[in-house]
């Protein structure tokens, strides 16, 4: 009897042993002396490969290709060409505000004409279209009247004395004709100014 219990014991602890063993987290292998975790390769590749990641100062995007024009170091020097480029067109300043000297470039060009944005037409734009169109007519009707009242006979070619209302019209002629260059004007501006933003200023390296 004593030996089958002393037999039961020893079944019970060996169960209980492999039972606990099968419970416990293996241990980690030994590492050979001189292991270095791929993550820390990776790290010190980065710092050691070369130069930093250039960033450029506007937009704050790695991509694409970068310039120094001016005198700034470090990663405030790096910047887009396209980039500048927007802010010198709208800013209509040639120097840099951080470190004063005047952006290193070598002329401007247009874009390709399938980068060119598409024309807006604004109400005012329009306006003044319908102004000189409006106007025209005026011209064309008054120097019709002048037709019929023989103005260019008279005045012109017979030097005769101009009457009251030959002056009236005179003066309105030259009323519309200001108006119609004033619109012309403004329209003149807002094409030139579409055209600069259609145009690319080529930037070099300063240094």
């Amino acid at each position: 009897m004593s030996e089958t219990n002393s037999t039961n014991n020893t079944a019970i602890s060996s169960s209980s042993y492999l039972s606990l063993k099968s419970t416990q987290a293996p241990s980690p292998a030994p590492q050979p002396q001189g292991f270095r975790p791929a993550w820390l390769f990776e790290s010190s590749s980065e710092t050691h490969s070369g130069s930093p990641r250039r960033i450029c100062r506007i937009c704050q995007m790695h991509e694409g290709e970068m310039v120094r024009p001016c005198d700034c170091a470090g990663t405030m020097g790096d910047v887009h060409e396209e980039c500048l480029t927007k802010w010198v067109n709208m800013s209509h300043k040639k120097s840099c505000e951080i470190c004063k000297s005047e952006y290193s470039q070598s002329g401007a060009q247009f874009k390709p004409l399938k980068e060119w944005t598409r024309p807006k037409f604004n109400f005012k734009n329009v306006f003044h279209l319908l102004l000189i169109v409006i106007l025209s007519l005026l011209i064309a009707y008054v120097m019709c009247i002048m037709k019929e009242r023989y103005f260019y006979k008279r005045v012109i070619e017979r030097d005769m004395f101009s009457r009251p209302d030959d002056s009236g019209r005179i003066f309105l002629l030259a009323i519309l004709g200001l108006a119609i260059l004033n619109n012309v004007y403004t329209l003149t501006k807002s094409v030139i100014f579409y055209l600069k933003q259609q145009r690319q200023i080529r930037f070099v390296n300063k240094h």
